[in-house]
């Protein structure tokens, strides 16, 4: 192996199963920049249509699983110093960028830190844009 190579990983990481239930299923990795540059309409959203993800694993351990739910970081947030941090420093004033997933169910593209932070502080109605499925390959990151 050169300098340049990467090492292989050998650990896989593991999917809480509601995760996968829950996923968009996209056949590329997004570039949220390109995302964000979406013309996309911003809306107003009861934010409870959307309080289901908070019992979804969504984020990541330090090993990389993705096992850990919104709520678990609501309820105990020194448990989650990476997450309890990302919430702390999130800039609310930015739209939550939704889209329906493979069960034709909102869900949150970009923004899910932003939208823990609404919930904790009360807020009752969120500012969304409903990205369309047919616009969604336009954020694919360049291989």
């Amino acid at each position: 192996m050169n300098n340049l190579e990467k090492p292989k990983m050998n650990k896989e990481i593991y999917v809480d199963p509601r995760h996968e239930e829950h996923a968009f299923d996209l056949p590329f990795w997004r570039d949220n920049k390109k995302l964000w540059a979406l013309e996309v309409p911003v809306e107003s959203m009861d934010i409870s249509e959307l309080i289901w993800m908070l019992d979804i694993p969504h984020w990541e351990d330090k090993e990389g699983n993705i096992v850990i739910k919104p709520q678990d970081v609501i309820d105990n947030p020194d448990n989650y110093p990476f997450h309890k941090d990302k919430i702390n420093e999130c800039d609310t004033s930015y739209p939550i960028d939704i889209m329906k997933n493979k069960l034709s169910e909102w869900r949150i593209l970009d923004g899910l830190h932003r939208y823990v932070k609404l919930i904790m502080e009360g807020i009752t109605t969120i500012k969304v844009r409903k990205i369309p499925p047919e616009m969604i390959h336009l954020t694919a990151k360049e291989k």
